[in-house]
């Protein structure tokens, strides 16, 4: 009776921490990892918009390919947090390349 009692009480130890395991990874890291791919997402589709404007622009003026390759690099060193506020300068910009490159340089520092 001992040693059947002991069998039970270890499996039942067992399906708690599976279970507890389980439920932690639905309810707490699931959530979690789908933000984060939700959040990323977001980031890179602006990072794309923004250099698909400035493309935009260098196609509408007569800009180097050598300034467009140092314009697009910068834009993809600005950190998360300022990227929307840079694509609301560039979208302000409109063609105007002085005025992109501006809002480059201030928000990739």
């Amino acid at each position: 009776m001992q040693i059947g009692g002991t069998l039970i009480t270890a499996l039942v130890r067992v399906l708690v921490v599976v279970g507890t395991l389980a439920a932690v990874s639905y309810f707490v890291i699931r959530p979690v990892l789908d933000t984060t791919e939700k959040v990323s997402s977001g980031i890179n589709s602006s990072i794309q918009q923004s250099i698909d404007e400035a493309n935009d622009a260098f196609d509408q003026t007569n800009v180097s390919p050598q300034t467009q390759r140092v314009m697009t690099r910068k834009i993809r060193n600005v950190p998360n947090s300022r990227i929307p506020k840079l694509e609301n300068c560039i979208t302000r910009a409109g063609t105007n390349i002085s005025r992109i490159n501006h809002c480059i340089d201030r928000y990739a520092g």
